[in-house]
């Protein structure tokens, strides 16, 4: 830490803030949205002084880079995990294996129902058992932090989402394309994961193609590689793999439109947010999380999710119409700007303070 820093910590100290001991459990560390929002949420804690480890089944992201260490540890368990003062974890194994280990409060931070994933079906039980332990869970989107009120009558706290404005912005001078050149449509997240529905958005895609001409290049982004299958559907003019998460604001302001028809299990659907907060008008599905970005919902076009001709009408409006991609986008930023790492850290901050310490302390 810096003298600055150490200046910074000093004066917090002396207000009364106390730091916290918290410990953040990994599945593993491998390019999942959710990763990323949680490695970020565990930075900026440590930012403003609070005592941060993070343990991980595999040795750290190579995809991202790290401020913190990143401990490997091949289970958790009283052996591998530290006395904390909140163990947060990640992902529902890491709940349960957080209770077992005794060594601290834990926090669920949950930011989908895995219940609903259509891969872990034969997990249902073992999901929903961790869902129903009676602690905290912090969760990202409204319809989310209702669901699991409601279904498992949860002690709940909405932090939201917070965006990296160095990475997601818009194109200084982003020039709008006439209706004759090259619209780039993106499409991203993995081709087989079926909450993802890319099937859904790729046929849109290649049903406006079809109708309007070479115009329109599709740009896919995934973690894992081209599939033949994905390719039967539509062949991408471009195809990112494994991109790390620093470049991806480039591939959004590269773009003309973004397309995403995830499905009801969404948690949130971050993609789509950063497609705005980077001037990109959208075309999303009709589905909770996406609908509860922003009030009215006018900041996209929202189709049904099975819909592939909707999808390709949408298209062909935001194509001609210029003054609905303006308006898109303008909406877009302004939707996108509510959602602030100081908002985030803000509810982080205060439910860990009614969590753990009451609210006569400054956490």
């Amino acid at each position: 830490m810096n003298e600055e820093g150490i200046s910074s910590e000093n004066a917090r100290l002396k207000a009364g803030f106390i730091p916290l001991r918290i410990t953040y459990l990994f599945e593993s560390t491998t390019l999942w949205g959710g990763n990323k929002v949680a490695l970020e949420q565990a930075e900026a804690l440590s930012d403003i002084g609070h005592r941060i480890t993070i343990l991980s089944k595999d040795s750290g992201p190579s995809w991202y880079p790290m401020r913190l260490p990143v401990i490997s540890a091949p289970k958790f368990d009283a052996s591998t995990v530290p006395e904390s003062d909140i163990i947060v974890g990640t992902y529902w194994p890491t709940v349960k294996a957080a209770v077992d280990s005794k060594k601290g409060t834990v926090v669920h931070f949950c930011q989908g129902y895995e219940g609903d994933y259509k891969e872990l079906h034969d997990q249902k039980a073992a999901i929903d058992e961790v869902y129903s332990y009676k602690i905290p869970k912090l969760t990202v989107s409204p319809h989310l932090d209702g669901f699991l009120k409601k279904r498992f009558r949860a002690e709940t706290y909405y932090i939201g989402q917070m965006l990296n404005r160095d990475i997601f912005s818009p194109a200084q001078n982003r020039k709008e394309e006439t209706d004759c050149l090259l619209f780039n449509i993106l499409v991203t997240g993995p081709f087989e994961v079926d909450f993802k529905n890319i099937a859904f958005a790729l046929r849109g895609v290649s049903l406006a193609k079809k109708e309007l001409g070479p115009a329109l290049k599709l740009i896919r982004v995934s973690q894992f590689p081209l599939t033949r299958k994905e390719e039967d559907i539509i062949e991408p003019d471009v195809y990112h793999f494994h991109v790390p998460h620093f470049s991806m604001g480039e591939i959004y302001r590269a773009s003309n439109l973004f397309v995403s028809m995830s499905k009801e299990a969404e948690g949130f659907g971050l993609p789509a947010l950063e497609a705005m907060a980077c001037g990109v008008p959208t075309i999303l599905s009709t589905i909770s999380s996406y609908t509860s970005f922003g009030d009215p919902q006018d900041y996209a076009l929202f189709v049904e999710p099975t819909d592939h001709e909707a999808v390709a009408e949408a298209i062909r409006e935001i194509f001609h119409n210029m003054p609905l991609r303006e308006k898109l986008i303008q909406r877009g930023l302004e939707v996108a700007g509510k959602f602030t790492k100081e908002k985030v850290m803000e509810r982080l901050i205060a439910a860990f303070r009614k969590i753990t310490l009451g609210n006569n302390v400054a956490v």
